[in-house]
């Protein structure tokens, strides 16, 4: 850890590139995004970059409730699953950093006469937030775990992982993929797959299993949107890549892609971020260093859903199921708040209506004008605004759109059929018409 931070004063850019030869025992990507997670953040104060041994409590599986997706990597199911005297066996993982809920978990093995005893298998790293990078020491198998803790590493200190949320999650998981099959391909966004969970109903807690499958040995780097925002290493990647005016760059290459990203996910799923920092968020860049455009959605689980939107897909099961706070009707609220959280560098100005182009106001006007254009190009239809400029409260940013007018009907017949993204495969074949 002394080497990390030693390392670190010569340059994030640098240090991050140094690391990727080093022998961890996880990919050079999830490796790079542990770094950035816990060294080079905007968000939190620095984590522990290092292995972490994790422990678990090994719960017989018939006293728990599962959710796995057949799509599920085998190599994940069977790291967490295993066979013992004939008996299928769960491993329930225990946050390090927690001191209070595994408790109740002890107390519910002992009920079932089971001697809550810890055992060490999994390798962890950990993230800005409570979740952890596990590593299956035998497999070589990673994915990312989430579960109760009183202590973690963002703004909230006591983050108890329910029961009730983590099936929501596999629901809305689920839907997203079922969706995704007879959709034209995602152009803007790569959204990761949380493909199982397990719980204890008795106690309402939960393990939520996240795969990122698709972005582990890809030769490309995912920088936290709040890492983008780190004060020395967001001008140091826009300098490598010859800008030296970092709050003009990562306009270009976070907050519009941003747009895009939000737009084509509302437009595939009729869900919007209720919790949009950049926390969520991960930059996708080529091995060199630069922006590809696409942007890494995670956590589906902070969402609004638009009811328009889920009658049409005739998936009122979902809305019945999702917190009903979050269940909007007529309209849908676009938050972004890339700030939110951080502490603002030093490149990029706060204050409020400030024209210049190095300011987050002018952040928020291109991020819903970037967002308008996209939804038309996928959709064909042009959302109503239904407020005159977006708001911004503190340093998040906000549009309302009405689904209640004339194009919100014409855009719910396309959800209907499925057809609400076809557009872009109408201007594939005008191009390819075209150059023909």
């Amino acid at each position: 850890m002394t080497h990390l931070k030693e390392t670190i004063k010569y340059g994030l850019v640098v240090t991050l590139m140094l690391l990727s030869q080093l022998a961890w025992a996880i990919s050079n990507e999830l490796q790079s995004l542990v770094t950035m997670e816990t060294q080079m953040n905007a968000a939190v104060s620095d984590r522990h970059a290092g292995m972490i041994p994790l422990r678990h409590y090994e719960i017989p599986l018939s006293l728990v409730e599962s959710s796995v997706a057949l799509r599920a990597n085998p190599q994940f199911v069977n790291s967490l699953i295993f066979e013992k005297d004939g008996q299928k066996y769960l491993r329930w993982i225990i946050n390090p950093e927690d001191t209070h809920w595994h408790k109740a978990v002890e107390d519910f093995l002992l009920k079932n006469n089971i001697q809550p005893e810890k055992k060490t298998y999994f390798e962890g790293y950990q993230t800005a937030s409570r979740s952890y990078i596990v590593v299956d020491p035998n497999t070589g198998a990673e994915f990312s775990y989430k579960g109760s803790t009183d202590h973690t590493g963002g703004a909230w200190r006591d983050k108890k992982q329910t029961w009730d949320d983590a099936q929501q999650i596999r629901l809305m998981t689920d839907f997203v993929h079922s969706l995704l099959k007879n959709q034209p391909p995602l152009e803007n966004t790569i959204l990761l797959d949380e493909p199982m969970a397990f719980g204890i109903k008795d106690l309402d807690q939960g393990m939520v299993i996240r795969s990122y499958e698709d972005l582990s040995y890809q030769g490309k780097h995912y920088v936290p949107g709040f890492s983008i925002m780190h004060e020395k290493l967001g001008a140091e990647l826009a300098l490598k890549n010859g800008s030296k005016d970092p709050a003009t760059y990562w306009n270009e290459h976070y907050n519009k892609p941003l747009a895009r990203a939000l737009a084509e996910f509302f437009a595939l799923t009729g869900m919007a971020y209720d919790s949009p920092h950049s926390q969520n968020f991960l930059v996708e860049l080529t091995a060199d260093y630069k922006p590809t455009g696409k942007i890494v959605l995670r956590d589906f689980g902070d969402t609004y859903l638009s009811t328009e939107f889920f009658e049409a897909f005739k998936r009122t099961d979902i809305l019945s199921k999702w917190d009903q706070g979050n269940v909007k009707k007529n309209a849908m609220s676009i938050r972004v708040g890339i700030l939110h959280g951080n502490k603002p560098p030093s490149w990029i100005s706060t204050v409020s209506d400030d024209k210049s182009n190095a300011s987050y106001d002018q952040w928020g006007r291109d991020f819903f004008a970037e967002f308008n254009k996209e939804f038309k190009r996928q959709t064909g239809r042009k959302l109503t605004a239904r407020l005159k400029t977006h708001m911004r409260g503190g340093l998040c940013v906000e549009q309302k759109y009405s689904l209640a007018d004339k194009e919100g009907y014409r855009l719910m017949e396309l959800v209907a059929k499925g057809a609400q993204r076809n557009h872009l495969l109408i201007r594939s074949c005008e191009k390819v018409f075209l150059a023909n």
